[in-house]
Order: C-alpha cells, then sequence, then structure tokens
C-alpha cells in the first residue's frame, strides 16, 4: 500500500538531457530581459511558470515566493531554481541557475576586465543615451510588477485579514526599505496574524467550554458533535438541528437510529473554509515532487550553518585573496535579506570603505550604474566586485569574479534546497495552511510596495536635474501603455521590452542628444 502511494505522487522521471534542454530553453531567455530588479523578475516567473507553462500551481507559487522573502539571497533566482528543481530534480535546478544568471555575470566580469584595462575617469562614464534606455525600461518593469500584483491580488487577498496584511506590508515596506530584517520579520508576524486568527474560535470554545467538556450528567443528552476533539453537549432539538447545519452539515436523524454520516464531520470543507485556498490548490501534487528527502535536507542547513562560520572567521584572517574573497561574499550573501538594494550598501562597506580597498568608489558606482541597466539578478554585480578585488591579471581576474559571484549566491541556495522537501512534505497540514495565508497575503504587498519605490526612482535629467520616474510625464506614459500592452492584447514581455528600450532612444534623440 506504502509502496503504491508513493507512486502516485512521483512524476515519471524523464530523460537527463531532455530536462536539461527544456530548463536551457526556458531559462535561458530570461537573463536577457528580465529588467527592474527582483519584483519585475517575480512577475516575469509568475507569467512563464503559472500562466504560460503551468509547471506549477499559483498557490504553490506564492507559498515559495513568501518562503524566499523569508530567506537570504535574492527571491528571484531562488525561486526559479526552486521552480526548476520541482520540474526535473536537482540537475535542471542547478542548471536554470547557471542559464539565468551566468550570461549576466560573465558581462560584469568582462566589464570588470575592460576597467582594469582603460582606468576609470569622467570620460570614461557611461553615454547619457544609455540612461535614457534604463528609465524606459525601469518604466516597463513598473507594469510588469503592476500586472503580477494585480494577478496575485485576485487570487490571494480573500477577506479583510488578508487585505490589511497586505497594506500594512506595504506601508512598511515604502518606509523602511533600506531596514535588511524587515521583510524576514513581516512573514513572520503575517504567519503568525493569520495562525492565531485561524485557531482563536477554537481557543476561545476550549477555554469557555473547559469544565464541562468530559462530563456527562443526567441532564445532558447521548448525542455530540465532535469538533477539534471537543465533545459539546446538544440540549435541545432546535440546537442540535441548527448546530447540525453550522458545524458539521450532517443530516437530520433521530437519536435511537444514528447513521454513519452522524460521526463523520466534513474536516477538509472546514480547513479550506479557514484558510481559503485557491481553486487550482488541488493540483499542486503532481507540481511539489522532490527527489531527495528530510535528512538530506538536514545535511544542506548543517554545510551552511559551518560555513557562515567559516566565512566569518576567514574573512578577518587576510589568508590570500582567493579565501578573502570567497569569505567575504559568502557571508554577504548568508546575512543579506531583500535582494540587490541591500546588499549594495553592505557590499561597499566590505571592500571599499576599509583600509585597504579592493575597488576605488569611482569603480564602484561605475559598476552599480551598469548592473541597474542589466537585465538578470543585481546579484552579478558581485563578479564585477571579485574580478576585481583580484586584479593580477586576466586569470586571476576570472578566478575572482567566480569566487565572488558564486559564494554570494549559495548560502540562499542552500538554505532554500534544504526548506524545499520540509515544505513539500508539510504544507497539506492545516496548521501550514493557516500560516501560509498570511505569508501570501505579505508577499502581495511586497509586490504592490514595488511598484511604489520603482515608480520613486531617481533619475539624473539634462542640466544636472534629479527627479523621480513618477514626476517624469513621459516614462508615465510608457508604464501605462506597457501595461496595456502585457495585461489587455497580451504581448510577450520580451516584445515590450525591446520597445522600451527603442522608445529610450527616440525620446534621447527628441530632447537634443544631450550629453550631460
Amino acid at each position: 500500500m506504502s509502496t503504491r502511494k508513493k507512486q502516485t505522487n512521483k512524476q515519471p522521471m524523464r530523460p537527463l538531457s531532455e530536462r536539461l534542454k527544456e530548463v536551457f530553453l526556458t531559462f535561458f531567455p530570461l537573463g536577457f530581459y528580465t529588467f527592474g530588479g527582483p519584483q519585475a523578475s517575480i512577475a516575469i516567473l509568475l507569467d512563464t511558470f503559472v500562466t504560460k507553462k503551468a509547471w506549477i500551481s499559483d498557490q504553490a507559487f506564492t507559498e515559495l515566493f513568501a518562503i524566499c522573502n523569508a530567506l537570504p539571497g535574492p527571491p528571484s533566482v531562488q525561486l526559479g531554481f526552486t521552480i526548476a528543481l520541482l520540474r526535473g530534480g536537482v540537475p535542471a535546478g542547478i542548471f536554470a541557475f547557471f542559464s539565468y544568471c551566468l550570461p549576466g555575470a560573465l558581462v560584469m566580469g568582462s566589464l570588470a576586465y575592460a576597467i582594469s584595462l582603460l582606468g576609470t575617469s569622467s570620460g570614461n562614464a557611461l553615454p547619457f543615451y544609455v540612461l535614457y534606455i534604463e528609465r524606459s525600461l525601469a518604466a516597463v518593469a513598473i507594469a510588469l510588477i503592476a500586472i503580477a500584483a494585480k494577478q496575485l491580488s485576485y487570487k490571494l487577498l480573500h477577506d479583510s485579514t488578508c487585505i490589511s496584511i497586505a497594506a500594512v506590508a506595504i506601508v512598511l515596506v515604502i518606509n523602511f526599505t533600506s531596514v535588511p530584517w524587515l521583510i524576514p520579520l513581516l512573514m513572520a508576524v503575517s504567519g503568525l496574524t493569520t495562525f492565531i486568527e485561524a485557531e482563536l474560535p477554537t481557543w476561545t470554545k476550549k477555554y469557555y467550554k473547559g469544565g464541562k467538556k468530559n462530563t456527562i450528567t443526567e441532564e445532558t443528552p447521548l448525542e455530540f458533535i465532535t469538533s477539534d476533539s471537543t465533545a459539546i453537549p446538544v440540549t435541545t432539538a432546535t440546537t442540535t438541528t441548527s448546530s447540525l447545519q453550522t458545524d458539521a452539515a450532517a443530516p437530520e436523524t433521530s437519536s435511537s437510529s444514528p447513521t454513519p454520516e452522524n460521526t463523520d464531520p466534513p474536516i477538509n470543507n472546514t480547513i479550506k473554509d479557514e484558510t481559503n485556498l485557491t481553486p487550482n490548490d488541488t493540483n499542486d501534487k503532481q507540481h511539489t515532487f522532490v527527489s531527495y528527502g528530510i535528512r538530506t535536507a538536514l545535511i544542506l542547513l548543517a554545510i551552511t550553518v559551518i560555513l557562515i562560520i567559516l566565512s566569518a572567521i576567514l574573512r578577518t584572517q587576510n589568508i590570500n585573496q582567493p579565501i578573502n574573497i570567497f569569505s567575504t561574499f559568502y557571508f554577504v550573501g548568508a546575512i543579506i535579506f531583500g535582494g540587490g538594494p541591500v546588499v549594495i550598501p553592505l557590499l561597499y562597506s566590505y571592500i571599499v570603505s576599509i583600509p585597504d580597498p579592493w575597488l576605488s568608489s569611482t569603480e564602484f558606482l561605475m559598476g552599480f550604474a551598469i548592473i541597474n541597466i542589466m537585465p538578470g539578478p543585481n546579484y552579478n554585480f558581485a563578479a564585477f566586485c571579485g574580478a576585481l578585488a583580484y586584479r593580477m591579471n586576466g586569470g586571476t581576474m576570472f578566478v575572482g569574479a567566480f569566487l565572488a559571484w558564486i559564494a554570494v549566491f549559495l548560502p540562499g541556495l542552500l538554505i532554500q534546497s534544504a526548506i524545499l522537501p520540509i515544505w513539500s512534505k508539510y504544507r497539506d497540514l492545516s496548521v501550514l495552511k493557516k500560516v501560509f495565508k498570511g505569508l501570501n497575503s505579505a508577499a502581495v504587498g511586497l509586490l504592490i510596495a514595488a511598484v511604489y519605490i520603482l515608480w520613486m526612482k531617481a533619475i539624473a535629467l539634462p542640466g544636472s536635474g534629479v527627479t523621480n520616474l513618477g514626476e517624469y510625464t513621459g516614462w508615465t506614459g510608457v508604464m501605462v501603455l506597457a501595461f496595456v500592452a502585457m495585461d489587455t492584447f497580451k504581448i510577450q514581455p520580451w516584445w515590450v521590452v525591446g520597445g522600451g528600450a527603442v522608445v529610450g532612444i527616440l525620446t534621447w534623440v527628441a530632447e537634443g542628444k544631450p550629453t550631460k
């Protein structure tokens, strides 16, 4: 019986070459048009893997998104890695990570090599038309995030509690963006809130019935309704009928001739009502197969913790530069929550604001400007920094770029891999469903907040003026048109991204080709 149960939960494994080919053809293009930071990438992942390809259900997607936001590392990369792992196993997950992230890392490493040869000066600043392209792509990214927020809001914000949690998340995130521990704390409190909301009626009932729940007197009838292991006496025919209709939905029968239906409370219906699950939650089983178990997960957690301790020690010992690079970037990747916008200032303090800096401030800021106009994850900035941190020759720069790049991603991927089998095994427990209701609501709030944060993005204007994207009416128009194109006319995102780049160049030409 147990063997048959296991077989029904597993998908038949396709050949490894077929799985890797599928992952490569899906993830490699994403690395070239996922502009706009992690939130825009999440929007594209939702459109690709839930709406179009149906690799994973929207319920599982939002649960995993909530988990990724509560862990260190870039949420979009970890979410894509997880979806590929669920789809094709561990090799597919690793291959998806390299397919999605490596192209951007190679570009950033190559730019670092060019800067080491040419040096940095005011003459080597980014061309001004590139900044116009970046502004236009940021407007497209806002549209992508707004579409994802709209879709998930309809599916996940079912009641006043969900809407309230999302609203609180929006207010906190837009006002305290730079606080690194805010998002994990927000996720924990949100899950605890919906858990308490679901359990409070039961706790209240047990509190008030506690003195009577196991007491049977002569006045107590022999007819009971069993709910949450608490026997509730029914004293009159009127209360019996109403209780059966509201709590157990069982048919009316006489006490002398009970039927089997009277002893079967519909637990599944109660759980779904309490947690507000989405309709296609019932189809999740085919998307949640994990090829390794909890024992492996515990080993991965142990490895992660050991590496964190070692990196914290080794980065202060100055043994040699490769060890310094790996330990520093691994430590940064392990303690940063919230993705690229948070990791940049911490990296600056660790590799620039030190007695013997690895990069100059000019080099760091130039790399930061470049990564903001690049597609893919902002964590690819680590390849740029690692290459310049070990600039003895081309070979050492390649080693430094690879060590920094893999080290900054590794902690989050290891922890996510360890959490995955635990999530897959226990996510159907009613207690976790109640918790995920809050996590999902907070995740929607993060996406909505991202629309505002990008909207207030600072941009440089001709004449050294500075304003934000939302105050520049032309880019507002680009955002509206991009939203309508993708949401109403279902135009593919990569076409809209390409069109946004063209609009940026045309705007630069229309404004007289400014150069400063």
